[in-house]
């Protein structure tokens, strides 16, 4: 992702250019330390892996995982409470897209008191860009705390459009070459890209797959080899059960409260 105006860099988080995205995602202590700035797409792909494969006991047992696209056709989607931000609550970004994950409670897992008299939220978000506590964060508190100016007579371009993708079918689809942040007119990056290698598993091919991966590292920049656009434009809606599957559901606010929050 980029802000609509400026991105910072932060550093990054994986340290060998051998490790594959799954691998940086076991080895890192929390799931903060996944974080590389600028490049959300990845940081919640590693995330679902993570909480999906490597939590002991697995989280998948007690929760459905979602990833969230976050962005508007006019891709100018104002967040407030952004790491890339102070910490204060009148700082915001304008970011193109956002991602983040969402975790909804199994149905027939019982509530679990947490021991201070408070029990687990119904659906809680995993966004590791955000200042807004607790973490994982009860997903009404997210958006009121993300988005306080939706209710406000805020010009309707900039509210916020979010497409629901299945954690898993992510996973399994999802792939980017990165190219979307290198400048080809400068040779360099907009933000460092993460060191550890591109996510590619989604290639219909296991041939293409090796091929691509390989022009990546080897430092051909061709063109884009990434589906990243296909889950960031809101103006398209998929219809077919197969497209569904691979790019998921885009609703507005409202529409999220409705189904997720109870």
């Amino acid at each position: 992702m980029t802000e609509r105006y400026r991105c910072n860099n932060d550093e990054e988080t994986a340290s060998s250019l051998h490790l594959s995205a799954e691998e940086t995602a076991i080895k890192c202590s929390n799931d903060h330390d996944l974080r590389v700035s600028c490049y959300c797409e990845e940081n919640a792909w590693r995330l679902v892996h993570r909480c999906l494969f490597h939590s002991d006991p697995p989280k998948g047992n007690e929760w459905d995982y979602h990833v969230i696209f976050i962005s508007n056709e006019d891709r100018c989607c104002p967040m407030f409470m952004q790491r890339a931000r102070p910490k204060d609550p009148r700082e915001y970004v304008c970011w193109d897209y956002h991602v983040i994950v969402l975790r909804t409670r199994k149905i027939g897992v019982e509530k679990i008191d947490r021991g201070n008299g408070t029990n687990y939220a119904t659906s809680e978000i995993l966004d590791i860009d955000t200042w807004l506590t607790p973490y994982p964060c009860p997903l009404e508190k997210y958006l009121n705390g993300t988005f306080p100016h939706v209710d406000d007579e805020l010009d309707p371009k900039y509210s916020p459009c979010f497409r629901v993708v299945p954690a898993k079918d992510y996973l399994k689809y999802f792939y980017s070459d990165r190219m979307h942040m290198y400048e080809k007119t400068t040779g360099e990056w907009k933000s460092p890209p993460p060191s550890y290698k591109p996510i590619m598993n989604g290639l219909e091919s296991i041939t293409d797959q090796y091929q691509k991966l390989h022009e990546v590292e080897t430092g051909k920049k061709g063109n884009n080899i990434s589906n990243l656009e296909s889950y960031i434009n809101m103006s398209e809606r998929y219809q077919s059960s197969e497209s569904l599957r691979k790019y998921g559901l885009v609703m507005t606010i409202g529409q999220l409260r409705a189904k997720y929050i109870t």
